[in-house]
């Protein structure tokens, strides 16, 4: 079944839940595809698997009251059940504060992602990708691990007032972990297309950083100044969104943007927004409630500007229009932006070594967890190429360390971001960053 095909199959069937309903309000969220993954480990693919899924989520509405539940058949009997599970749920449910109601179709700006190479890439294809990134670690006498992913999915909305909204999408993403003794070194690459990952050039900075990391030495807690990849700067920033972006969030006060907006919260430097029609990301066209995505400026030169919404959220916050920003009915978080990007500057990444007197390289973050969401407080270890920098020379790979860090307050200390934005998972599309006096608080053996 093609894209075309699939999408009208859901929409269809979305239309003849919502059709025979007995609830006041019904919306039904379908989605359905697959995924193929190719795993390697010791410079050898070791597995090759897929998985084929379907989804649904059922929100239906009686007198106000909510009730939600899923699937995951397109079976008639399957979607019975839920709609029944819905029902009982809504009518033992608190009716919703000031519910205004399902949310009105709108205009959905194109924006597809669905690539058919990608999408029909046998086995080999993914088997091609693991082997030149094996191949750049060799050359260094490296091992590499790592997998490579191809996700292919059709997604319809279809609501009782009139949306219906389906598309379709690609995304592959290739990354890598090369040992060299103990040295180690990552290195990924996110896409719609296949074509795009570059898996040599994968490989080799994954292995250069592996050559590179070999025999660390060990350096006391402190404060230092950090040059951050991409990878570690989109991890940075996809924990503040959940922190800080959510509409549901701020509205109960638990996000540090609440009754903030309009202040400045960081640096001027800083501008992040959420855009899913840009094609530097994975682009959408439409959230999980079928409303359009669109450009939300989230923080303007270090001024706090807006937080995410679905429809209901909105509402409540005395919007007209949802932000395009709805997870599915089922997740707590209710609504995040999903594609975000931070404004770079006019540096280079080498120039940001450069100009460092004494600090450190960090490729990426490892076991992140949150420790104080309205300080935006985060913890977390560096991992798989972290480096002294001393004279504006990469001068010896360190052993790893524990940061313990407000990010915002960090935020307000970067003094330097490269030109080049890249996209990192997330999907994040974000610059090389400089960070003045990060805060590590521990050491470890490796």
């Amino acid at each position: 079944m093609n894209p075309a095909e699939r999408e009208a199959n859901l929409l269809d069937v979305g239309r003849r839940l919502v059709a025979a309903s007995p609830a006041d309000e019904t919306e039904a969220l379908l989605v359905e595809g697959r995924s193929l993954l190719t795993r390697f480990s010791r410079n050898q693919v070791h597995q090759n698997v897929g998985t084929e899924d379907v989804w649904v989520v059922l929100r239906l509405v009686v007198g106000g009251r909510l009730g939600i539940a899923t699937t995951s058949s397109l079976r008639p009997e399957a979607l019975d059940q839920a709609v029944a599970c819905a029902m009982t749920i809504a009518r033992a449910s608190q009716p919703e504060e000031g519910w205004p109601g399902l949310p009105r179709p709108e205009p959905v700006k194109p924006a597809s992602s669905y690539d058919a190479a990608t999408a029909e890439a046998p086995a080999d294809a993914r088997a091609d990708v693991a082997a030149e990134i094996i191949e750049a670690a060799r050359r260094q006498r490296g091992e590499a691990a790592g997998a490579v992913e191809i996700e292919e999915s059709s997604a319809a909305v279809a609501n009782s007032r009139g949306v219906a909204a389906a598309s379709s999408h690609t995304r592959t993403q290739a990354h890598t972990v090369v040992t060299c003794g103990d040295g180690s070194g990552f290195a990924e690459g996110v896409s719609s297309r296949l074509a795009d990952l570059k898996p040599r050039a994968l490989g080799r900075r994954a292995a250069a950083k592996a050559a590179a990391s070999r025999n660390p030495q060990p350096l006391p807690a402190g404060r230092y100044d950090v040059i951050l990849e991409p990878p570690a700067v989109a991890e940075w920033l996809e924990f503040l969104s959940y922190m800080a972006f959510g509409g549901k969030a701020f509205q109960e006060g638990r996000s540090p943007f609440s009754g903030k907006l309009g202040q400045r919260i960081t640096g001027r430097q800083v501008t992040i927004w959420d855009n899913a029609l840009d094609r530097r990301t994975l682009p959408q066209e439409f959230d999980y409630e079928g409303m359009p995505k669109r450009r939300l400026a989230l923080i303007d030169r270090g001024v706090a500007k807006a937080v995410a919404t679905n429809y209901y959220r909105a509402r409540r916050l005395g919007k007209r229009r949802s932000t395009g920003s709805a997870l599915p009915a089922s997740t707590g978080y209710e609504c995040l932006p999903l594609h975000l990007f931070m404004k770079g500057g006019t540096s280079s990444a080498a120039a940001l070594v450069k100009e460092t007197n004494r600090g450190l390289l960090i490729t990426r973050f490892h076991y992140t967890n949150i420790l104080d969401p309205m300080k935006t407080v985060l913890t977390g270890m560096t991992r798989d190429g972290t480096f002294l920098v001393e004279g504006g020379r990469i001068v010896r790979p360190v052993r790893n360390l524990r940061y313990t860090e407000n990010i915002l307050e960090a935020f307000s200390r970067i003094d330097g971001m490269s030109r080049r934005l890249t996209l990192a998972r997330g999907p994040a599309v974000v610059p090389t960053v400089r960070v003045r006096e990060v805060n590590f608080t521990g050491t470890t053996e490796f």
